[in-house]
């Protein structure tokens, strides 16, 4: 009985320990708004799209651009700000539901999964190789590089 009482000790004290950690309130920085800039391999791609098209082709509805060129997806990690920030404001999905969303399609076969990155670079360097790709980056970084506007837009 001493047993039980001790490890139910633990556990009590282990809770109480979960439940006070406080993440700090510095530890997730987003984008500015306006900030996100979209870039595309120039074949393919169109200049200028609506929101919702973006979104559609972001999402995976649309498979290929009107000249037949096959979609290729370039996204940052959601774990990182820029992917973070794009999740919320783009799709307004939490990370999860977007992570669910890319699952669901995969399996059922209607898109091909994205590509991800943690290097904004690199995903730069993808978009501007592959015939087609389309992803989303910090303006900052966007420079010498395709970029779609978005509503006339040149950032989102």
């Amino acid at each position: 009985m001493k047993k039980i009482k001790n490890i139910l000790l633990v556990v009590t004290v282990v809770s109480f320990t979960l439940l006070s950690f406080k993440a700090p309130t510095n530890s997730l920085i987003f984008v500015e708004a306006g900030n996100l800039t979209v870039v595309v391999n120039a074949n393919g791609a169109p200049s200028d799209i609506n929101l919702k098209k973006l979104k559609g082709v972001l999402k995976g509805e649309q498979q290929r651009w009107k000249n037949g060129t096959k979609i290729k997806l370039a996204l940052m990690k959601t774990n990182t700000n820029i992917g973070s920030d794009m999740t919320n404001r783009i799709f307004g999905m939490t990370v999860k539901e977007l992570n669910k969303h890319y699952l669901a399609k995969v399996f059922q076969g209607k898109m091909s999964s994205p590509d991800f990155f943690t290097s904004e670079t690199e995903l730069i360097k993808y978009v501007s190789e592959k015939s087609g790709a389309i992803g989303i980056v910090s303006t900052s970084k966007a420079k010498g590089v395709s970029t779609l506007s978005v509503d006339g837009k040149k950032s989102l």
